[in-house]
C-alpha cells in the first residue's frame, strides 16, 4: 500500500514538473493589444492619473500591457489607492510574487498573509496581503493572479494552471493584479481601516478585470 502511494506521488510530481517546465518554453513576449488599459479611469466615483513605467521596467516584465494608476476622490484628502495590472496574452512569467520586486527595490516586507472576502464573481475570494515599509512610510498591498477565468493568490497553483492551458491551447493569458494604499501614521496594527478600504476597492475592481482581461 505504501509503495503504491509512493509511486502515485512520484508520477504526480513528474507530470506536474513536466507541465510547468514544458509550458515554460511556449512563452512568447507580447507587445500588441493593451487589454489592461480598458479598465475604467473612474471607479466608484474616484478619478485616476496614470503613472508611467519606464521602458527598462517593461523589458524586465516582458510585456507592455500594463496599467499603473493612482485613484482618489476629487477634493478629498484621504490617502490614494493604487492599482497595478501586469498582463500578457501568452507569457505566464509576467505573473510573479510582488514581494520579490518590493524587497529588491529596498522595501521591507514585514508581514504576509492570505485574506478572503466575498466578491461579485466569486465567494470566498482569496488574495495575499502585504505590509511593506519604505523609509518612514508603511503601505498595505493586496494582490492575486488571473489566468483566463481562473483567479487565485496561490502562485504555484496559478502557474500550474497557466502551464497546463498553454500545453493544451498553446496560449494562456496571465495577469498580476496589485492594489495598494499608504497606511496613515496614526493607524495602529492590524490596520483594519486601511484593509477595509483596499478590500472594498478590490471588490469594485474584480468584476471589471473579469470583463476586460481575457
Amino acid at each position: 500500500m505504501n509503495n503504491k502511494r509512493l509511486i502515485t506521488t512520484i508520477i504526480f510530481l513528474l507530470i506536474s514538473t513536466a507541465v510547468i517546465w514544458f509550458g515554460f518554453y511556449y512563452n512568447v513576449t507580447f507587445y500588441g493589444k493593451h487589454f489592461a488599459q480598458n479598465i475604467p479611469k473612474t471607479i466608484d466615483g474616484m478619478n485616476s492619473r496614470e503613472i508611467i513605467m519606464d521602458q527598462h521596467t517593461l523589458d524586465i516584465l516582458e510585456t507592455e500591457d500594463v496599467l499603473f494608476r493612482e485613484y482618489r476622490r476629487h477634493g478629498e484628502f484621504e490617502n490614494p489607492l493604487y492599482l497595478c495590472i501586469i498582463f500578457s496574452e501568452n507569457n505566464r512569467k509576467v505573473a510573479h510574487p510582488p514581494e520579490l520586486c518590493l524587497s529588491g527595490g529596498g522595501n521591507i516586507v514585514e508581514e504576509k498573509k492570505e485574506i478572503r472576502f466575498d466578491s461579485e464573481i466569486k465567494n470566498n475570494f482569496d488574495a495575499q496581503r502585504l505590509i511593506v515599509t519604505s523609509g518612514h512610510q508603511k503601505s498595505m498591498y493586496l494582490y492575486w493572479y488571473k489566468s483566463g477565468k481562473f483567479s487565485s493568490s496561490n502562485y504555484l497553483l496559478q502557474q500550474f494552471f497557466a502551464a497546463a492551458m498553454q500545453l493544451v491551447y498553446r496560449k494562456s493569458s496571465c495577469a498580476l493584479i496589485r492594489i495598494s494604499a499608504p497606511i496613515p501614521p496614526d493607524e495602529e496594527p492590524p490596520y483594519h481601516q486601511t484593509e477595509q478600504r483596499v478590500v472594498e476597492f478590490s471588490k469594485k475592481v474584480i468584476p471589471l478585470i473579469a470583463k476586460e482581461l481575457p
